[in-house]
C-alpha cells in the first residue's frame, strides 16, 4: 500500500498511474495530519511525499518521517512533474527498498550463521571431551553420540555448499 501525500489538483490522476504501475492500493493524504493519522492506522510500503505541501512546514517533514513506519520515503514535485516521472520515481524507490530488505535479510542470516556454528562447534568439542570419560556409562554415552551426530548434521546444515 502507497500513501500519496500531495495537495495537488492532479491526486488522482497520480493515485491512479502509481496503482497501475505497481499493482498497490494508494491512499491520497491532503495534508500532513490526515497523513499522519493515516500513518498510525495502517502500515504503508511507500510514503510518496509531495515536496510543495511538506516544505510548506519545516517540521511536516520530520512528523511524516517518524511516523512512517517501514514506508520508503519519496520525495516528488507534482508541480513540475509528470505523472510519468513520479511513477518512475516510485518505482525506483520502491526497488531501493526491495533491493535494501533483501540486503539485511542476507545480513541478519549471515550472523545467524556465524553465531550458530560458534555454538555448534562448542556442541561438538564438549560432547568430544565427555566422549573420552572411561567411567562414562555407555548409555550416556550413547545419547552424547546422538548430541553429536545432530550437532554435525546441523553444522553441515549451516555450512556453504561450496565450503564442503
Amino acid at each position: 500500500m502507497i500513501l500519496l501525500v500531495t495537495a495537488s489538483s492532479r491526486a488522482k490522476e497520480c493515485a491512479c498511474a502509481l496503482e497501475q504501475s505497481s499493482r498497490q492500493k494508494v491512499d491520497i493524504a491532503n495534508s500532513v495530519p490526515r497523513a499522519l493519522a493515516k500513518l498510525q492506522a495502517k502500515e504503508y510500503e511507500a510514503l510518496v511525499a509531495d515536496e510543495s505541501l511538506v516544505e510548506i512546514d519545516d517540521s511536516a517533514i520530520d512528523a511524516l518521517l517518524n511516523h512512517a513506519g517501514m514506508a520508503m520515503p519519496i520525495y516528488i514535485n507534482l508541480g513540475l512533474h509528470r505523472t510519468e516521472r513520479v511513477v518512475r520515481e516510485v518505482q525506483a524507490g520502491l526497488a531501493r527498498k526491495h533491493a535494501e530488505q533483501i540486503g539485511a535479510k542476507r545480513s541478519a542470516l549471515t550472523e545467524l550463521q556465524s553465531q550458530l556454528r560458534g555454538d555448534v562447534t562448542g556442541i561438538l568439542l564438549a560432547s568430544e571431551l565427555a566422549l573420552r570419560e572411561s567411567s562414562l556409562p555407555p548409555r550416556v554415552a550413547d545419547r552424547i553420540h546422538s548430541v553429536q551426530k545432530l550437532a554435525e548434521q546441523i553444522r553441515s546444515r549451516l555450512t556453504p555448499a561450496q565450503a564442503r
